[in-house]
């Protein structure tokens, strides 16, 4: 099989220039993916520093939904009531979609104010809202979540589909990692690929492959080790589809062949076993 007839522009260039260059093409191809807009990552960013910051009990966005809370309460209502009729009503008036959909990033936490103007959120969009219109009914809320969801913690009990394990808990003081939600990380990691859109995983994937390749490899047999990153990615896709009951052979089978394609475009096989040798020039030859 034919070896790559274009010389990649590092080929040539020592190891410790070559690996941090490699490094830095394929993080600015992940932003460039999942973060296209920087402003809107760095508010993220921000905002995750001060979440408590997110919550707006007294933003006029937030009155439209307070007087359907109200109409919905009794007289006296307690505050399980309140909880309930806040949480079904951004259920219903705050319709849930992806936030590359929204704001076209992998993730992004918005204000009260910017999900309200937006009209659809999702998870975390949700609960900053929910926070909020608990707190304008005298409620104590706080977020709370792991690394897959987020929800709205109260006196009493939490909202907004809390899930059992929590790594992130936003308090008074700022944010605090509880260690026990950290062991779901990986898990967490293959649900957002499972949901994150394919055509743009697929762009990661040729720059992971394109990264890999040497001068020296030969074409088909690298497309072979393509080929199996791509399976990889969608057996991921398909074993982590449901968060709550994934299924853990096909997410094993992912990792198997997306190891088992970095190997393969790692080794030696997949380079050529023949090398260019100067031919020695003779009497009366000469270079061109």
């Amino acid at each position: 099989m034919g070896m790559f007839k274009t010389t990649l522009f590092w080929a040539d260039f020592r190891w410790y220039y070559r690996v941090p260059l490699k490094w830095v093409v394929f993080w600015v191809a992940y932003l460039a993916v999942c973060f296209p807009y920087p402003g809107v990552l760095i508010r993220h960013i921000q905002h995750w520093g001060d979440p408590n910051a997110m919550l707006m009990p007294e933003t006029p966005a937030l009155l439209p939904l307070i007087e359907i809370v109200r109409s919905k309460l009794g007289a006296d209502p307690s505050p399980q009531e309140t909880i309930k009729t806040v949480e079904a009503v951004v259920y219903d008036q705050l319709p849930y979609d992806w936030d590359w959909n929204t704001w076209g990033v992998a993730d992004y936490l918005p204000t009260a104010a910017e999900a309200l103007e937006m009209g659809r959120e999702d998870c975390d969009g949700r609960a900053v809202v929910a926070a909020s219109l608990m707190q304008a009914f005298g409620l104590k809320a706080s977020l709370v979540g792991n690394f897959t969801h987020i929800w709205v913690s109260t006196d009493y009990g939490d909202a907004m589909g809390p899930m059992k394990s929590k790594a992130i808990v936003v308090t008074e003081h700022g944010v605090e990692w509880r260690v026990a939600g950290l062991l779901e990380l990986p898990h967490s990691i293959v649900y957002g690929i499972s949901v994150f859109p394919l055509g743009r995983e697929l762009i990661l994937v040729v720059v992971l492959w394109v990264l890999f390749l040497r001068r020296d490899h030969r074409l088909g047999l690298t497309l072979i080790g393509l080929a199996g990153l791509i399976l990889g990615l969608v057996l991921l896709r398909q074993g982590g589809r449901d968060y709550r009951s994934p299924d853990y052979w096909l997410e094993g089978l992912g990792a198997v062949a997306l190891a088992s394609s970095v190997w393969w475009l790692v080794s030696r096989r997949c380079r050529s076993t023949t090398r260019d040798v100067p031919v020695p020039m003779g009497p009366g030859t000469t270079a061109d």
